[in-house]
């Protein structure tokens, strides 16, 4: 079968949505024939990819991100010349709304995945509660005529299941990890020297975009809380993003690396001690697993997907509380008790032997063919009908 992945995210850029359709494309099956259809950068050029350029404007509130217009009928051309089976959309922006209409041209099945609680960062980054309900109202359009939509965790399927009311077609396509490229055997002591750390000063680390909608407020004052109880430490925060300036003026001990390759991150995953991931927003959160997957016990939010991506207690801790004291409380423990850092480090190591992306990615193939072969079903039955003498 030949499927068309239509995404407004740009490839020449790390994020969840690119790291896994990256990951499908490299695992998908003999029989699943995939391309990303983009207007974005796609970093280099590739037969899996058809990047058809076009005017872009930055997103209110998300300024380094772009919105396409697309170029409709050029992309269906190619969905057509590609013999298209199915259409699959990983953003309701414009490109993901032209492959809805690439869908419905061609008379073909589409599947939604959802990656970004685009309605919650909208209402944290703009402060109007009513542009986030109204961001909540316009995504329940594009995934609401999709024949399945995939969600990367169960409270995101929750959370899809109250906006649609049909969870019937709401099923749990969790996320997986590179547990090659992100192996506790990429540590390195020359990169820990470079930071200034030690096992009497652990490094605490962040991977992500530094941004507001990341609860990243909390780090300057768990870091704060830290320092009062004499707990010897360092942040590192790899990324970039908004934010950014503020936490270097209110913390000028941690570590700022910016955007680091793949490769450079995973080198800082398993040279760091500890994973701080505060997001309340996220629906899966990638980076939890590749933290486990690198060595490290991870401290979560209990809101969200990322608690379903570790352990409670075993990899890591899931912070119920949403103030400082109760992040200051659970990433001080850890801190203060290296040998349960260990042993958390090396339970979730193996959980996240068991979260390969060649496992996480079946739910994906399977809606895939269950999908393609309901339409031909429904295709010969209709062929049947029109036949001569196919009426009874």
């Amino acid at each position: 079968m030949n499927v068309a992945v239509f995404t407004d995210n740009d490839f020449d850029k790390v994020n969840g949505v690119t790291t896994t359709l990256t990951a499908a494309l490299q695992f998908a099956p003999p029989d699943v024939r995939m391309r990303v259809y983009t207007a974005a950068g796609i970093g280099e050029e590739s037969p899996h990819y058809l990047a058809l350029r076009s005017l872009g404007v930055p997103i209110p509130f998300y300024a380094e991100m772009r919105m396409y217009v697309p170029r409709l009928r050029r992309y269906l051309a190619h969905a057509r010349a590609d013999r298209v089976d199915l259409v699959h959309l990983t953003t309701p922006g414009p490109i993901g709304l032209a492959g809805l209409w690439v869908a419905e041209r061609l008379g073909v099945p589409l599947v939604g995945s959802f990656h970004t609680d685009l309605a919650a960062y909208t209402h944290l980054l703009s402060g109007s509660p009513r542009l986030g309900a109204l961001m909540r109202e316009y995504m329940r359009w594009p995934y609401g005529r999709c024949a399945q939509v995939l969600a990367p965790s169960d409270a995101t399927r929750r959370l899809l299941e109250g906006a649609r009311g049909e969870g019937a077609r709401v099923r749990v396509w969790p996320r997986g990890v590179d547990a090659d490229l992100f192996a506790p055997a990429r540590r390195s002591e020359r990169l820990r020297e470079r930071w200034h750390v030690s096992p009497a000063r652990p490094a605490l680390l962040y991977v992500g975009r530094v941004s507001r909608e990341k609860g990243l407020d909390l780090l300057p004052l768990i870091q704060q809380a830290l320092h009062s109880a004499r707990l010897e430490h360092r942040f590192i925060v790899v990324g970039q993003g908004p934010l950014l300036p503020e936490l270097q003026r209110r913390m000028p001990d941690a570590v700022f690396t910016g955007v680091l390759s793949r490769p450079a991150v995973a080198e800082a995953f398993a040279s760091a001690d500890l994973f701080v991931f505060p997001s309340r927003t996220d629906t899966a959160g990638n980076v939890v697993l590749e933290a486990q997957a690198s060595g490290l016990p991870v401290v979560v939010s209990g809101d969200g997907g990322p608690c379903e991506n570790m352990r409670d207690g075993e990899t890591g801790v899931v912070c119920r509380g949403e103030g400082s004291e109760a992040w200051a409380d659970a990433v001080g423990r850890l801190v203060a008790d290296r040998l349960r850092r260990r042993r958390m480090g090396v339970a979730a190591r193996a959980y996240a032997e068991s979260r390969r992306w060649q496992e996480a990615l079946q739910p994906l193939y399977r809606t895939y063919r269950e999908l393609v072969a309901v339409r031909g079903h429904a295709v010969a039955s209709a062929s049947l009908e029109v036949a001569p003498g196919g009426r009874t």
